[in-house]
């Protein structure tokens, strides 16, 4: 039986929902126009979604069904500048991200967690990104669009997903981990020594010892090798997942 079936009928609604958005936008994705702009590729999807982030005046909706950690990345996601402007930025994503990325909580401590079946951006309320299929070498794909019939579906999408959505973070729980020590651990995964920390993050060498020890005991590492498997969900005694 399709485990989809066990599913409450809310659940199961947002579901077709979202396969209504993409047959909604079918066809016509075929064909990039003034108002039906493609992007193909990991890089350039990254661009223009900077690019349009930075534009912005009122909100930035995002939908991601799975975050990967990524340490070389300072800002993950729409909402880095966006905040420094004032506009409202909201993070939605599945429950099973905090498996593969127990760091959400720490790097996006407003996220939400729920059903999400939609990678997607709701900007403005007035335009939206849409991911689209996979290319034949397996590069993502995504469409801008501020078409109606789209825009209408796809903030039916958002409101319905924010509704079953919860915060990833219980009310009076804090991070794992705090900025500084999140600055600290980023660049332990990218590999970084004590000295090279210290030298970034402008810290001595003693200061960066002491946060280097919180950051492995906070992951229940017991080696760095451990604590950068932790940080991607790959360590069998991690305990960073929040307990709700």
């Amino acid at each position: 039986m399709d485990d989809s079936t066990r599913e409450p009928v809310e659940v199961r609604e947002l579901r077709a929902l979202a396969d209504s958005v993409r047959a909604a936008l079918g066809e016509p994705s075929r064909r990039t126009s003034r108002d039906l702009q493609h992007w193909r590729g990991l890089d350039a999807n990254l661009d223009a979604l900077d690019g349009i982030e930075r534009t912005t005046t009122r909100s930035v909706w995002n939908m991601q069904p799975r975050i990967q950690f990524d340490p070389e990345d300072p800002a993950p996601g729409a909402g880095g500048s966006s905040e420094a402007r004032g506009v409202e930025t909201v993070l939605i994503t599945r429950p099973a991200t905090l498996d593969v990325n127990p760091l959400l909580p720490s790097i996006h401590p407003d996220a939400r967690v729920g059903p999400v079946f939609l990678r997607g951006v709701v900007l403005d309320e007035e335009r939206v990104v849409i991911e689209g299929l996979d290319t034949a070498d397996g590069e993502p794909t995504a469409w801008l669009t501020d078409r109606p019939h789209l825009v209408v579906l796809m903030l039916e999408l958002w409101h319905r997903t924010l509704a079953l959505s919860a915060p990833v973070l219980a009310p009076g729980q804090q991070p794992l981990l705090s900025p500084r020590r999140l600055r600290v651990a980023r660049l332990l995964a990218m590999g970084e020594k004590d000295q090279a920390i210290a030298r970034q993050l402008e810290m001595s060498g003693r200061t960066v010892e002491r946060e280097v020890r919180a950051v492995l005991e906070a992951l229940g590492a017991r080696s760095r090798t451990e604590a950068v498997l932790a940080m991607s969900g790959r360590a069998s005694n991690s305990r960073t997942r929040p307990t709700r």
